[in-house]
């Protein structure tokens, strides 16, 4: 192959891996817990798979880019290790520079060391390409093979956004104990009792909500049960699009929602 055949090349096998992968890291929750109403990001989920699929061209590309493939796979990792950091900060909607350059820092090897392997199997990927083209162009079977793997490894690589069943059962649990609390307040009884800490629920939490998943259950200031080790805790976060924001944090095998108020409301 050319330089420029080696690079398009490159390309075509980050889109490919690129796509099936940002689908279904994006999709497959949603596609898990029909009906919850889960947390976007506000780029949106159809604008990541598009934007990051070209991110993926774009990384493979870079990967091709020199004949030689150290420089290539470390060019590429760091290119994703720039892009995600800047996807992470336009979606967290901070505006502090300096903190998100000292979390960039922080972040900076472990992000490398996710993009290095990426960068090695699309440089596999793109070696079995240059070995069909010079040596058996006719070659179907090898042809179909690099491609299926390809698509193998996107769709298992994607499959590790999928919630655990901890996750699940909470997130399950918080939508039913928002829709109770709200049916409270239009029939003018009493909340449930894990709403009662949750100052300014009757008044502010109004119109659609969505509930957002995170592990980080040290950052909510409630009082909770001590978990086991090795259980997995979780944080839901509930906004409404009056602005107004709770969080609950649930905790296995009891499940009961420990929640209050993120938003200010005196």
């Amino acid at each position: 192959m050319s330089d420029q055949q080696r690079r398009m090349a490159g390309f075509r096998v980050g889109v490919a891996f690129g796509l099936p992968y940002l689908y279904i890291s994006q999709f497959i929750n949603v596609w898990m817990l029909p009906g919850i109403p889960l947390f976007d990001l506000p780029i949106g989920r159809a604008a990541t798979v598009i934007l990051g699929t070209l991110s993926m061209g774009i990384l493979g590309t870079i990967v091709a880019w020199y004949e030689e493939s150290f420089w290539g796979i470390l060019g590429g990792a760091l290119f994703g290790v720039v892009v995600s950091h800047v996807q992470a900060y336009i979606n967290s909607g901070e505006s502090q520079a300096v903190s998100s350059f000292i979390l960039f820092v922080y972040t900076f090897l472990p992000r490398l060391i996710i993009y290095i392997p990426a960068g090695l199997f699309l440089r596999w990927a793109l070696n079995q390409q240059e070995y069909i083209v010079a040596r058996s162009p006719d070659s179907l079977r090898r042809r179909v093979t690099v491609w299926v793997a390809i698509l193998v490894v996107a769709v298992i690589g994607g499959r590790f956004s999928l919630y655990v069943p901890e996750a699940n059962q909470a997130l399950k649990d918080a939508d039913v104990l928002v829709l109770d609390g709200l049916s409270s307040v239009e029939n003018g009884v009493d909340l449930p009792k894990p709403l009662i800490p949750v100052d300014g629920f009757s008044a502010y939490a109004k119109g659609a909500y969505t509930l957002e998943w995170s592990s980080d259950v040290d950052s909510l200031p409630v009082t909770r049960p001590r978990a086991s080790f090795g259980v997995v805790e979780s944080l839901i976060i509930i906004r409404f699009e009056s602005g107004y924001w709770f969080g609950c944090v649930y905790t296995p095998p009891g499940y009961i929602a420990n929640c209050i108020n993120i938003t200010r409301v005196r």
